[in-house]
């Protein structure tokens, strides 16, 4: 199964979107869950702590990057286009180059766009795009200095857990966050998990759902069922060329 696949499969139009859409359904009915009012608190601290962003200019690009690139997936304000099937555009690839391009630009001339110089929407934005790009090099380069951001709270982690994931399955390794998820018989399985026990705190700890929460989001958007099978990651000496 090619990168790109293995990626669509872990939500691609981003985690905020995904809590948007999940506190929505769990608000309609009865009040929020526990783990996500500890989400939602945590993540107004990491918006308060680093403010709205200073370059309004920069933030704009970058909002309409995020756009392209969910347009290009067949998503629009974090939902698909189509009710029966993701539409994915046929210059997928051309799309993904572009804005690699511009977002390496961007990188060379301002730094990593952090929540204090943009904002946390336009921050996941070039978060998003760097886990759509096909440059792996260049991706998995930048990966200590993310860390570090998201580690000083700079940088919303539960974007970034979803590149670290993708390197690690396409290295044949566990994945840390259980973002990465692929077709096995019929259904979605996740890739196998660092120390599984611990898995919904290190979620918790990057502001992503619990597991149970995220493969019903999954299926529901999808419109596949998910498994309890843990699929193997292919070592790198078998993988295929990436798509």
């Amino acid at each position: 199964m090619s990168r790109s696949i293995v990626l669509l499969l872990s939500l691609s139009l981003g985690i905020p979107s995904v809590l948007v859409a999940q506190k929505t359904a769990a608000t309609s009915d009865a009040a929020e869950p526990a783990w996500m009012v500890d989400l939602d608190h945590r993540r107004e601290e990491l918006v308060k702590r680093n403010g709205p962003g200073t370059d309004a200019t920069l933030r704009d690009q970058l909002l309409s990057m995020a756009d392209r690139d969910q347009s290009a997936r067949g998503m629009q304000h974090g939902q698909p286009k189509s009710k029966e099937k993701l539409e994915m555009a046929t210059n997928l690839a051309e799309v993904d180059a572009g804005l690699t391009t511009e977002l390496k630009d961007i990188v060379a001339k301002s730094g990593w766009p952090t929540i204090a110089l943009v904002g946390i929407e336009a921050s996941n934005g070039a978060m998003l795009i760097l886990t759509h790009t096909a440059d792996h090099a260049w991706q998995l380069s930048l990966l200590p200095q993310l860390e570090t951001l998201a580690d000083d709270g700079k940088i919303d982690g539960s974007t970034l857990a979803l590149v670290i994931d993708k390197e690690l399955v396409a290295e044949g390794k566990l994945q840390r966050y259980g973002s990465q998820f692929k077709m096995l018989d019929g259904a979605m399985a996740m890739f196998g998990v660092e120390d599984p026990g611990t898995l919904d705190a290190r979620r918790a700890k990057v502001f992503l759902p619990p597991m149970d929460v995220y493969k019903q989001l999954l299926s529901e958007m999808y419109h596949v069922k998910t498994t309890d099978k843990i699929a193997s990651a292919t070592p790198p000496a078998q993988a295929p060329p990436a798509q």
